[in-house]
């Protein structure tokens, strides 16, 4: 995962592994999450292409808590 600070946001690079031959049922889905995500989601601004091995990439805002499966790890109980 890389972050970087750009204009007070915080962003992540989330590689999609063999994704060399991605769909363009996902590509349609991450332009729709793009242009109508909420507020109780993670921000995606798009994607990009790793120049290296040729997988994309979705360039995303950087959830300080990590990953959703790590966040109801750690706060389940509380939820309960």
């Amino acid at each position: 995962m890389w972050k970087r600070k750009a204009q007070q946001i915080h962003i992540c690079l989330k590689g999609l592994d063999n994704s060399k031959d991605i769909k363009q049922e996902f590509l349609e889905e991450i332009k729709n999450q793009h242009k109508h995500g909420g507020h109780s989601a993670i921000t995606i601004f798009g994607i990009t292409k790793n120049p290296k091995d040729g997988n994309y990439m979705i360039v995303m805002e950087y959830a300080e808590q990590g990953s959703l499966r790590k966040l109801l790890d750690n706060k389940y109980c509380e939820l309960d």
